[in-house]
């Protein structure tokens, strides 16, 4: 009798415990409300491509509503924010910071399976999703490149091989409960089985390479080509993993190969010597036409990246079923972060050079390089089947020991220690159930990419978005042989 009320009294205090944990829930996550004045304010950017603080201030005033919990979210948008006002040495000192507590509280994680578990998601600080932290390092190489600075462009991009590696190694085979939650893991499993919910605690990462970070590396190691950094040996290696990347893509996402990787994997191929695989590449991609490198080095290259809409942003959705527990049918309720809306009403950018007699002299349009919203998705869902799963574990428990406390206070206390006991369990798992729907929402929906090949000289070159009025930008820019010039915009439409 002395072991059941002691059991009682703490699952009654742990109800207590989650009770509180609720209240401060609601500080744990962070205001959306600077979302709508950010995206509004994109805009109204120059298009000339300038600096518009407009953008970044709106972050910069909601810094107080994250909270010390999201540091990692906010110079998240921090970084985006200052990008899209065209104030690069900002952003790339938000990316870094991101990046490195990102990092360290993703090792943390790793070896800290039992907090996880122990917690709602909400008070744990954010780390952000593995798509999201690899885009800290795609974002931010682009930073470099349109301060000129190629080398810090491309170990930017290599991080992203070395972060995907890592993600999908540590990533238990066999991801068990641990502790106490163990005894619950067939009872959630019969519960998620019998009602037809998605789960898998063992579920990989489908996002195991970048196409767009891979073709990127390709652009910055030739880029260097010119002053010896690099040679066209390293650019082919960069151009073949991102074809063959953006070929799983179109399996995994449905998205097309871009036609702008063949000219470069060619081009690489005959620079680089490699007569046999120079042949093959000709013969898989009969007709393929490509500037030689002989001359692609004489000429200057205007290179346009577009962030186009916004990525999905998170809700909850909240699971409710009777489940016997202790010869008692009960209530289990958990919830889970929900994707919805996103997208963009770009189809594209025209991207026009004209030489100083305004006679168009190079046009070309844009294609989609970084389908970043299905690559989010299916991201998202592999880290779905995990957290479900967890989810359904930990409300059995809480349920279960709500069950137990209710039960013997009945016996000890008569009907109405029985009836509070059970009121601060359903409490507690009313309170503490809430989903983690924090998210990086001033992510784009997709990238896209042009690129204009063009003779030394001066041109000014116009930027139209395909699908909306325009342009979004025009600037005048003078190219010298080998130079290479990145050309940025943001759009949310």
């Amino acid at each position: 009798m002395k072991d059941e009320a002691n059991r009682a009294q703490r699952a009654v205090s742990s109800a207590l415990f989650l009770i509180l944990t609720c209240l401060i829930l609601s500080s744990c996550a962070p205001s959306t409300e600077q979302y709508k004045g950010y995206f509004a304010s994109l805009s109204i950017n120059p298009s000339d491509g300038g600096v518009d603080p407009g953008p970044e201030k709106i972050i910069r005033k909601a810094h107080d509503s994250y909270g010390e919990r999201n540091e990692v979210l906010y110079d998240m948008d921090l970084g985006a924010a200052a990008q899209a006002s065209g104030d690069y040495r900002t952003s790339e000192k938000a990316f870094r910071s991101a990046d490195r507590l990102s990092r360290m509280l993703y090792t943390k994680s790793v070896t800290n399976i039992i907090e996880a578990y122990q917690t709602n998601d909400l008070v744990i600080p954010y780390q952000g999703y593995p798509f999201e932290r690899v885009m800290i390092n795609l974002l931010n190489s682009l930073n470099y490149a349109q301060t000129g600075d190629w080398t810090g462009a491309l170990v930017e991009t290599r991080k992203i091989r070395l972060k995907l590696q890592q993600y999908n190694q540590d990533y238990p085979k066999v991801a068990s409960p641990p502790g106490k939650f163990a005894q619950y893991q067939n009872s959630a499993i019969n519960l998620m089985t019998q009602h037809h919910i998605s789960f898998n605690p063992a579920q990989l990462n489908h996002y195991t390479d970048d196409g767009f970070a891979r073709f990127l590396s390709g652009i910055y190691q030739e880029a260097q080509v010119n002053s010896g950094g690099v040679d066209y040996s390293s650019s082919l290696i960069s151009y073949r993993k991102a074809y063959s990347t953006y070929e799983k893509n179109q399996i995994l996402y449905r998205a097309p190969i871009p036609s702008f990787v063949v000219p470069a994997l060619l081009r690489s191929a005959e620079a680089s010597g490699r007569v046999n695989l120079l042949a093959s590449l000709k013969k898989r991609f009969p007709g393929a036409q490509w500037i030689r490198a002989a001359s692609f080095e004489k000429m200057g290259h205007v290179i346009f990246v577009g962030y186009n809409g916004q990525i999905f942003h998170l809700t909850s959705q909240r699971f409710a079923f009777p489940f016997p527990i202790a010869n008692t049918l009960a209530m289990v309720s958990f919830s889970v972060p929900n994707p919805v809306h996103g997208g963009t009403r770009l189809l594209g950018h025209r991207v026009v050079a004209r030489d100083t007699a305004k006679t168009v002299v190079a046009e070309n349009s844009s294609e989609v390089a970084e389908p970043l919203m299905a690559i989010g998705l299916t991201n998202f869902q592999d880290h779905l089947k995990r957290v479900v799963f967890r989810e359904a574990v930990r409300s059995i428990l809480k349920t279960a020991e709500e069950v137990v406390a209710t039960n013997v206070a009945d016996r000890q206390g008569g009907a109405i220690a029985g009836i509070i006991a059970m009121i601060v369990g359903d409490v507690a798992n009313v309170a503490s159930d809430e989903a983690d729907t924090r998210s990086w929402r001033t992510l784009p929906s997709q990238m896209d990419y042009s690129e204009l090949d063009l003779n030394p000289g001066t041109y000014d070159i116009s930027v139209y978005p395909v699908g909306a009025s325009g342009p979004v930008m025009e600037k005048r820019v003078t190219l010298v042989p080998g130079q290479f010039l990145l050309l940025h915009e943001t759009d949310g439409r």
